[in-house]
């Protein structure tokens, strides 16, 4: 596994770095890294893991993520891929538009001023990540693609156009919580993102607690301490978050019956199935499907 710590903008090159991809930068990692992140998905759907959250998401949605929060975006689930082969249709197509840019390279003095109150408290509000919705999801996308054309000497005038207009605007909310600044080290991303990996492309069979724990060489005991005071959920709380989340996916996409998405998301008992899923969603499945599809 490599080092999870990525570092995107070299100080002798420009103070950003742009660019529309068909893969997000870190693969399938839970990273971090020093630069504030700006991810737009054109094309294609993942799951996003950002502090405590995991959620779907997919096309058209744009993420703010901030300096040095642990975070991943997987796209491509196993069982996801599976039920597309199964189908006979083509695999989903990825492609992003992604911005790094590092506010401590303007520097202390910069900063303080107070005509940027504003982008202060925009760079703290991004270390819970932040959704960017309607006009200003709009404004900023455009503000995006300008910088990737525009001559050097108006880059940074355009970049500063763009947080402002982020930074000003209520069309924007949280994902999370802020992540206490103890709670992570290189180690843990790396231990972490072996087990999130793993327990993502493997969630729609039985895993038991001795294999998950034995991924990261800790017995059963140890490696459930770890989890829930690492990430603040039992890895039990974790691997139904998954399952849930991926039937969710399967009840508002496909027409497969409750018996089938149950199975197909990891449960090998319907009435298990039905409880954890109202737990978490606060309707049952059939419920669930009728308002996704009003």
């Amino acid at each position: 596994m490599k080092a999870n710590f990525s570092q995107f903008i070299d100080t002798e090159k420009p103070t950003f770095k742009i660019v529309e991809a068909t893969s997000y930068h870190a693969l399938n990692d839970f990273h971090y890294h020093d630069e504030i992140e700006l991810t737009y998905i054109i094309e294609g759907e993942c799951l996003l893991l950002i502090g405590d959250k995991l959620e779907q998401v997919g096309a058209s949605t744009l993420v703010m993520t901030g300096a040095n929060v642990p975070h991943m975006f997987k796209f491509d689930t196993y069982s996801y891929q599976n039920l597309l082969k199964r189908e006979g249709r083509i695999d989903l197509n990825t492609r992003l538009l992604t911005l790094h840019f590092n506010p401590g390279i303007w520097g202390g003095r910069f900063l303080a001023l107070p005509e940027n109150n504003r982008l202060n408290m925009l760079f703290n509000d991004a270390l819970k990540g932040l959704y960017i919705y309607n006009s200003c999801k709009e404004t900023t996308i455009s503000l995006m693609r300008s910088l990737m054309e525009a001559p050097d000497y108006e880059q940074l005038l355009l970049l500063m156009k763009m947080l402002t207009t982020i930074a000003i605007s209520n069309e924007r909310g949280f994902i999370t919580t802020p992540p206490g600044k103890e709670t992570y080290n290189k180690t843990d991303e790396k231990r972490l993102t072996k087990i999130y990996l793993y327990t993502l492309n493997n969630f729609s069979r039985v895993i038991k607690l001795k294999e998950i724990a034995g991924i990261v060489y800790m017995v059963p005991h140890a490696f459930c301490r770890y989890f829930k005071l690492r990430t603040g959920k039992s890895y039990f709380t974790f691997l139904m978050e998954i399952r849930i989340n991926h039937a969710c996916k399967l009840l508002k996409e496909h027409d497969y019956s409750i018996v089938v998405v149950c199975y197909e998301s990891g449960f090998t008992n319907l009435s298990n199935f039905n409880r954890h899923f109202k737990l978490l969603t606060g309707k049952t499945p059939l419920e669930y499907r009728k308002s996704s599809k009003a």
